[in-house]
């Protein structure tokens, strides 16, 4: 197993890259306010003229997620992009015509009102019935309070019309600083591949998501090595899988999604060998691993 760096802060790091692709959920902001070192950490790094992509599993569009973090205090001047997997699941399969020629133009969606902007004001058509659908697009659930088997009958009526079920989120949960895990989208996935379903994900640890990261990126810089850019996130099966998968480097936080997973112990040997067990759990291997995204 690839061995890691454990760092005290980002600025140990620093030097070493020209660019970050940032996770936002777990890195930025928990669901419910900005994490207190967010913002003058990514002032930091715009000061030290890094370019930044902030990358999330968002199931909306990047202006709505960009929207959403100005409320919270982190403004557009802290970023230069935002890709989310709703605009990428956008573009790649809702308004592609060779996908659409497959998945037909009638849809059943699952998720948050929030999230139909993915859908609008394209060659689709959301219908109420499963029974009228050619497939069924799953941003999420409809209430946070809501688990998978608030969905078993709607996706079980749509396994028996062998629907297509396109998600836009693969991540199956979130953890908000209340310490409430979110079902997500994700996790939906999974239930209606394992019964059988045909599946077309959209999001992190995906390649498009990273191709979109790195056009853009090139256009600031179009002499941009691989290995100039650091992935940040909280996931080891989406931010840092996809990272690997992707041949970046990433730094991983332990304070987000797995910290329930991990052993909470001031001894660091028993604390690194429940990291290593959550590696090998997910196959995923992080560059650097730090407890908050802090300069």
């Amino acid at each position: 197993m690839q061995s890691y760096k454990s760092l005290n802060n980002i600025n140990q790091i620093i030097d070493n890259y020209d660019a970050f692709i940032i996770d936002i959920w777990g890195v930025l902001w928990d669901g419910i306010e900005a994490y207190k070192y967010a913002k003058l950490t990514l002032k930091k790094l715009k000061e030290k003229n890094k370019n930044i992509i902030l990358l999330s599993n968002a199931p909306r569009r990047a202006k709505i997620v960009s929207d959403k973090l100005s409320s919270i205090g982190i403004n557009n001047n802290l970023y230069d992009n935002i890709v989310s997997s709703g605009e990428v699941c956008r573009e790649e399969c809702l308004s592609n015509k060779k996908r659409l020629s497959l998945l037909g133009k009638n849809y059943y969606f699952i998720g948050q009102e929030l999230d139909k902007g993915i859908a609008t004001n394209l060659q689709i058509e959301e219908v109420s019935s499963i029974s009228k659908s050619s497939f069924v697009l799953v941003c999420g659930t409809r209430d946070f309070d809501h688990t998978l088997n608030n969905y078993k009958k709607e996706l079980n009526e749509a396994l028996k019309y062998n629907l297509p079920l396109v998600c836009a989120n693969p991540d199956k949960v979130v953890i908000r600083q209340n310490g409430q895990l979110i079902t997500c989208a994700g996790i939906l996935a999974d239930y209606y591949h394992n019964n059988g379903g045909e599946v077309f994900r959209y999001g992190k640890p995906f390649q498009a998501m990273y191709e979109k990261s790195f056009t853009i990126l090139r256009s600031f810089n179009t002499k941009l090595a691989l290995d100039k850019v650091l992935v940040i996130g909280d996931s080891l099966e989406t931010d840092i899988l996809g990272a690997n998968n992707n041949k970046l480097n990433s730094l991983l936080i332990t304070n987000g999604i797995h910290k329930h997973e991990l052993t909470n112990s001031n001894n660091y040997e028993v604390y690194k060998n429940s990291i290593d067990k959550l590696c090998k759990k997910y196959s995923a291997f992080p560059n650097y691993i730090i407890k908050d995204f802090i300069f």
